[in-house]
């Protein structure tokens, strides 16, 4: 019998782990009003969501990897009387406690599913940056499972330039050992805004070194996959991006998904959700309803 293998996050060890939590409840303080944390099962484990209680159709934050839902609160502050929900997607640092692992990258797309239904939401719109792009565009081709997508550097859309991706992610780390003024003076020449947060490049910081990545290998979607997509999608990407041919990615969107809009933002690399949060607010803005 050939054994499946799977993919299931883990922290190295409980001491990094909790040199983590230490420095997300730093970031955790800042929001207000605080969410209500709430758990749900499913059948790969527990999902923490974070919830800001508003009306409308729920909106669905999901971060990208190596992050947590803190990525959204300046963005759950700015829609304020939204019902606006942050999911910790499950293997990575968050608060979701992964029993078992994914077998593909399609479970993503099962989880997720399973994890709006346990929190009683049924067609939101879905905001996903990176990882969390991907896993929103995949579960939009479940007939009528949201209302509207917006990506944010989405991954799938085209091949992931993964070693120009990991030379950017590294000079940011390098750059987050200087001086304040330098820290500020990198933040805007490699497109990184976090690494004028302190506290933020240090979150990032710990997860990378305690939480080894585990993902199951991610495909680009076919013409076909992206062609099943009913819901209207707006995608924005960076045009400084390390991590995709943005030119491309672009004409994808914009010529295969049937109700798609992809436009480039100008200085902007794959943290544009940090850096470009008003262009990424007026796009959510623009495809959900005001309350």
């Amino acid at each position: 019998m050939v054994k499946t293998k799977t993919f299931k996050g883990q922290w190295s060890s409980d001491r990094a782990e909790s040199k983590f939590r230490s420095k997300e409840a730093v970031v955790w303080g800042r929001a207000n009003p605080p969410p209500d944390p709430i758990d749900v099962p499913t059948s790969f484990g527990s999902t923490r969501a974070y919830r800001w209680r508003g009306d409308g159709t729920p909106i669905v934050f999901l971060h990208g990897m190596t992050d947590t839902s803190v990525r959204w609160i300046r963005y759950a502050e700015a829609l304020v009387g939204h019902d606006v929900y942050a999911i910790d997607i499950m293997g990575d640092v968050g608060h979701s406690k992964p029993d078992v692992g994914f077998a593909s990258a399609d479970e993503y797309s099962v989880w997720l599913g399973e994890t709006l239904a346990a929190l009683g939401i049924a067609k939101p719109h879905v905001v996903g940056a990176s990882l969390g792009g991907y896993i929103a565009l995949s579960y939009a081709m479940n007939a009528d499972a949201v209302s509207t997508v917006i990506g944010l550097e989405p991954v799938g859309v085209v091949d992931l330039k993964l070693l120009r991706l990991m030379r950017w992610s590294f000079r940011c780390a390098l750059a987050s050992y200087g001086s304040e003024g330098r820290r500020a003076r990198q933040a805007v020449r490699l497109r990184q805004p976090l690494l004028a947060d302190k506290a933020s490049m240090e979150l990032v910081l710990q997860a990378q070194r305690g939480h080894p990545i585990k993902v199951p290998p991610i495909s680009t979607f076919s013409d076909e996959q992206l062609q099943s997509i009913d819901a209207p999608v707006r995608v924005l990407a960076g045009a400084d991006s390390r991590a995709f041919d943005v030119g491309r990615l672009i004409d994808r969107i914009n010529e295969i998904v049937p109700h798609g809009e992809a436009r480039l933002l100008p200085a902007a690399g794959h943290a544009l959700s940090d850096s470009h949060f008003d262009d990424c607010l007026a796009a959510i803005k623009e495809m959900v309803p005001a309350t």
